[in-house]
């Protein structure tokens, strides 16, 4: 038998799939709970609540004038039909699970902020909390805060000043966890293309929680990190480290170190221990380019340093003096290679 999806798991897990950031595992989950409650949808023999037609009116019309409501045939696409699947989740949520709050509890609004490659920017937000926002980043937040919902969507890189209220706790959701918090200063870091995603701690207390699994949580105390590292092979878990499913969780004391995963909004680039690759992937957001590392055997290079106002071309050459490598720059493609 399938395990039950609980009210905020069905949240978590519609907004995923409405992002498009669904695993296959959490696609699997999805199903079995549309399928399940199937027959509770319009259309089918039984009578159909007034409200539940009410709302369903309701959210084809908003789909509508989002233009993304398609007016066909119901296709069959791994079992689920995904035609109309945004409207029917939606209504499930309100009719089976008997509340209001996927409706009532997201904005009707949410304001957005981003910053294209190779800049930051701060914003404040209107419940008071300060975000400042790392390079290929996007925030978005409800325009009314101040009522208390305190629920924010991130995708990229953020540090966070969250103002205290203990009655409306802060969440951050990003694709794939959730950070709750009542008053702290830390930073999150969840690129879509990197490997690993890291939540660093300076001082309150954060749970972070995976959203395809809230029983993987996890309470940060100030100057720890957490990293959860993306598996790629049926390798085990080492001492130290948790299985998070299709994560690989570690928490580690940042010490001094921590206050270091905030440089960046100083306009200082810090890495420690980078293999090539990666440090290629930071730098393409950094100064706006992209770098393509030709050769494999230079990622097992491996660099620590700090940029400040360098620009691209002045970085490869202090990258130089520790690697042996060549480099071409073709507008805005870096080859690198021996």
């Amino acid at each position: 038998m399938e395990p039950e999806l609980s009210d905020q798991q069905l949240q978590i897990l519609l907004e995923k799939y409405l992002q498009g950031a669904c695993t296959e595992a959490e696609q699997h989950a999805l199903e079995q709970w549309y399928n399940s409650f199937e027959s509770c949808l319009p259309g089918a023999e039984q009578p159909v609540l007034p409200e539940m037609a009410r709302l369903y009116g309701g959210i084809v019309q908003q789909l509508k004038e989002e233009q993304v409501w398609q007016e066909a045939p119901v296709v069959q696409q791994r079992g689920v039909r995904r035609i109309w699947w945004r409207a029917a989740a939606a209504v499930l949520v309100l009719a089976v699970a008997g509340t209001l709050g996927f409706l009532l509890q997201r904005p009707a609004k949410l304001l957005e902020v981003r910053t294209p490659v190779a800049a930051h920017t701060k914003v404040t937000l209107p419940d008071g909390t300060q975000v400042w926002l790392n390079v290929s980043s996007r925030l978005q937040y409800p325009a009314d805060m101040k009522t208390g919902h305190r629920e924010v969507y991130l995708q990229g890189e953020g540090y966070f000043d969250v103002v205290k209220n203990e009655q409306h706790p802060f969440i951050i959701h990003t694709s794939d966890i959730s950070v709750e918090v009542l008053g702290t200063s830390f930073n999150l870091k969840a690129y879509a293309d990197d490997q690993t995603l890291e939540t660093t701690l300076l001082k309150g207390k954060v749970a972070v929680s995976l959203n395809s699994s809230p029983a993987k949580r996890v309470l940060l105390a100030p100057e720890e990190k957490l990293t959860l590292t993306r598996k790629t092979t049926e390798a085990g878990v080492a001492a130290g480290q948790q299985d998070w499913g299709a994560f690989v969780a570690e928490v580690a004391s940042m010490q001094q170190q921590a206050v270091e995963e905030t440089t960046w909004r100083q306009n200082r680039l810090e890495f420690r221990d980078k293999p090539f690759n990666e440090l290629a992937r930071i730098m393409e957001r950094w100064f706006g380019k992209t770098i393509i590392v030709q050769d494999t055997s230079l990622n097992n290079n491996r660099f620590k340093g700090t940029f400040r106002r360098e620009d691209i071309t002045q970085a490869l050459k202090a990258l130089q003096i520790t690697a042996d490598f060549k480099y071409e720059i073709k507008r805005d493609t870096v080859f690198i290679h021996n």
